[in-house]
């Protein structure tokens, strides 16, 4: 799936964790890795966009100890279709192996399976069936109220995508978002003592990039098989009236990685009351060839995926936008690059009009 870090999934996920766990006023709780044994654990995606494909392979460490993973620099990781042609991920750093695009580009229809030789043992994934992904056929907004704690009253947009579910029970889906805009400045620094905050301009076109923190959005064809889905994907501010642009993702995934991504919500949601589930281990669909008690952490994902990117309506509202007061900034003359990153992309976004 596209990214824009370097992390390995279980840091994101702990973070992840933490994260709602510090709204949810309880503990945080960390799955099956209480104890001192490193797990391996594996983050590795492919879709129908053109790659190169990622797998990310790390060691889980004991949470006292103040590095969460180790990187597994020397493995064998390659991925197999169905007719048994063989696509090599050579390793460039910290745990990071990369597939070639120049000869591999996953396709809808095929199936894929991921193998991985490491430390005298071998480990390999189910079949997974790279299923296309249906469009997106548009996305809208709906203006809502909404009565803060302090009893003010305010407005926002909830944005609603549309898609046409293929008829035949077995379609899952995940959705990811995330809200793109042209930015004039590419740094910022504050002098404490001075109490200035300055800024500096971009040396080339530049976008920032927002995304919800703390997000699983996943959907099995269970109510809504063969029909047109109208999905609330999620709210955006009112203000201002100026149309919002956003890019969205949406994955036809498999059976095995909806499970996946269901039971890490699930876990995630079930941490807090004396009546809660206890903590199980989250099923991964890769497995130790000679030892299938051995624990594997994370997933291999095969994805049909569509990208589409939408100016959103912000004019519909019966009142003015909620707006605030802005920084005050004292303007730098150097440039500063845009540096990539998951807040900063200098990639023009799909579907964006200058």
């Amino acid at each position: 799936m596209n990214s824009t870090t370097n992390y390995t999934f279980f840091k994101l996920f702990f973070t992840f964790i933490l994260y709602v766990s510090a709204f949810a006023c309880v503990e945080p709780f960390i799955p099956e890795l209480t104890t001192s044994a490193e797990r391996l654990t594996i983050e590795a995606y492919i879709t129908n966009d053109p790659g190169p494909y990622k797998v990310i392979l790390s060691l889980s460490e004991p949470y006292s100890s103040p590095d969460n993973n180790l990187p597994v620099e020397n493995a064998q990781v390659f991925v197999k279709n169905q007719t048994g042609a063989l696509f090599p991920f050579t390793h460039d750093n910290r745990g990071l192996y990369f597939s070639d695009s120049s000869t591999f580009k996953a396709k809808a229809g095929h199936i894929y399976t991921l193998f991985i030789r490491w430390n005298g043992k071998e480990y390999q994934s189910t079949p997974e069936l790279l299923k296309e992904a249906p469009g997106i056929d548009t996305a809208y907004t709906r203006y809502v109220e909404k009565t803060l704690l302090n009893g003010i009253t305010k407005g926002e947009f909830e944005v609603y995508l549309r898609t046409k579910d293929p008829s035949g029970k077995g379609d899952f889906y995940k959705w990811d978002h995330a809200h793109l805009n042209k930015t004039d400045y590419c740094a910022f620094t504050y002098d404490g003592e001075a109490r200035v905050r300055y800024r500096f301009p971009c040396c080339s076109p530049c976008w920032n990039v927002v995304k919800k923190r703390g997000i699983i959005d996943i959907s099995a064809d269970t109510y809504f098989d063969g029909n047109t889905l109208n999905r609330v994907i999620t709210t955006i501010p009112y203000d201002d009236d100026t149309p919002y642009f956003m890019v969205f993702d949406q994955y036809a995934i498999s059976k095995n990685t909806y499970t996946f991504w269901r039971s890490v919500s699930t876990q995630v949601n079930n941490t807090g009351g004396i009546f809660d589930n206890p903590p199980a281990t989250i099923p991964s669909n890769i497995y130790n060839t000679r030892d299938t008690t051995e624990l594997v952490l994370g997933v291999f994902s095969a994805a049909g995926h569509i990208s589409r990117g939408f100016y959103l309506n912000r004019n519909t509202a019966p009142v003015g936008p909620y707006r605030s007061a802005p920084t005050e900034y004292k303007d730098e003359r150097t440039c500063r690059p845009c540096e990539e990153s998951f807040k900063m992309t200098a990639k023009k976004p799909i579907g964006w009009i200058d």
